[in-house]
């Protein structure tokens, strides 16, 4: 018995089963690795930071000198006003702005501890503390050069959070997951619906209802799977966006909208990678492959600011990166309705591109799909020849006849006329061997 256990896993996991290997441990492992790697080697260095300088007095020049100074932040635009800020924060240009305050130096002199706002992004927790903690350091650091005895910090910082005013980051962070399944469940379910006629071998059989038109086709097995993920997805949306604060009617407009176009996107690449692969297990792996990180790549939990420019670029072209910016642009207000259009329309573009190109390449496939299934009918014979083998079969093992039951003598006769009628030959054979042998007179009967 251990001999066959040996033999048997010898032939489960040592027959060149290349694919094997790579799902359960290079795979897994790899990824791992390079993720480790990459996230624990990455600082974040030069967090894009505004100034509102609303002070002219030499403390006020100093300060700002020392925020362009500082290494981990970097100074990316000095603006007018308040609203010129926050624009920038929304579009993602800023990660914070520091206000400045009129007679800042004068206030300081006085020993009234003047407080200088500083407004961060209130929905990434690791940049906004890098930013943050940088900007209290070099406000202390200045504080200190004053002479003003007796008072530890002659100037305050005073930290207002954007787009997540009750701090609430394990919300936010709630709602950038529960996209991230959204986005991975829109591409799976478009590449098992899309793949099920070519493991089943029904391709020709589907083209046929569908009136052998492949646009009906995929117009039909494409928008119920969109409609029910939409759906699913606006509805579970609205329920967990609770957690963070209400949704106006216009933010649940847009961001429906961007919802819509992302399962969009996301099915038109599920079914391209059908088209591309032609079955479902190689899809489904590279699906998995792209769609499942994803949630790391998307500036969620790492700034996308501290990430290389080829990872920039990767998530870029995810469909997740841009829905994530709708969502976090609308929790900003009505300034946030620009960029959240400018977002929409790159996902309208995203679909239309998949949606195409799946078209394209699985209207090649199913040509070629049918193609096969009709030469192997050719070969192998009717699918109606076939059915109708196996019921015979089916039959064939009920018989009772079969397992030693006697037929009645009718249907003995029966049978036996009919296997003379099949075979005439039978009656001339037997016909010579009467006429030889003589016939013998019946006995009386006592």
């Amino acid at each position: 018995m251990f001999k066959a256990f040996l033999d048997t896993v010898r032939k489960v996991y040592l027959s060149h089963n290349i694919v094997l290997w790579l799902v359960i441990l290079l795979l897994p492992v790899g990824v791992s690795v390079f993720m480790v790697e990459f996230f624990s080697a990455r600082t974040i260095l030069h967090v894009p930071i505004g100034i509102v300088q609303q002070d002219a007095s030499q403390l006020a020049y100093r300060l700002e000198g020392a925020l362009r100074s500082d290494p981990v932040l970097r100074v990316v635009k000095k603006c007018e006003d308040f609203s010129e800020c926050e624009e920038a924060m929304v579009r993602g240009e800023l990660q914070a702005f520091v206000v400045i305050p009129y007679e800042l130096e004068r206030r300081a002199l006085r020993l009234e501890t003047p407080v200088i706002p500083v407004f961060s992004s209130g929905q990434n927790y690791l940049a906004n503390s890098f930013a943050t903690k940088e900007i209290r350091a070099v406000v202390s650091g200045l504080g200190e050069g004053l002479f003003t005895a007796g008072i530890d910090n002659p100037v305050r910082v005073q930290l207002h959070s954007v787009g997540n005013e009750e701090g609430n980051y394990q919300g936010f962070l709630g709602l950038g997951l529960l996209s991230s399944i959204f986005h991975l469940a829109a591409i799976l379910g478009a590449v098992y619906v899309f793949s099920f006629p070519f493991r089943e071998h029904t391709v020709r059989d589907m083209l046929k209802i569908a009136g052998e038109s492949r646009l009906v086709l995929f117009a039909a097995t494409m928008l119920p799977l969109i409609l029910i993920q939409w759906i699913a997805f606006m509805a579970t949306y609205a329920y967990a966006r609770r957690m963070v604060s209400p949704m106006s009617l216009e933010e649940f407009v847009m961001v429906s909208a961007g919802e819509l176009a992302m399962i969009l996107a996301c099915a038109g690449a599920g079914a391209t990678f059908v088209g591309i692969t032609g079955n479902m297990r190689m899809a489904s792996s590279v699906a998995g492959v792209i769609g499942g990180p994803a949630f790391a790549f998307v500036g969620q939990t790492f700034p996308l600011m501290g990430m290389p420019f080829v990872v920039r670029c990767y998530a870029y072209l995810l469909p997740l990166t841009h829905i994530l910016k709708i969502q976090s642009a609308m929790l900003l207000g009505p300034v946030g309705i620009q960029h959240a259009w400018d977002c929409l329309v790159t996902l309208l573009f995203m679909s239309l591109f998949w949606m195409l190109l799946s078209i394209r390449l699985l209207a090649v496939r199913w040509t070629s799909s049918r193609r096969k299934e009709l030469d192997w009918i050719r070969e192998h014979g009717k699918t109606k020849d076939k059915i109708w083998a196996a019921i015979g079969a089916v039959y064939n093992d009920l018989n009772p006849a079969n397992y030693g039951f006697r037929k009645p003598r009718k249907e003995r006769e029966t049978s036996r006329l009919q296997l003379n009628l099949l075979n005439p030959q039978s009656e001339s054979h037997s016909e010579p061997h009467s006429e030889s042998q003589p016939e013998t007179p019946e006995e009386p009967h006592a």
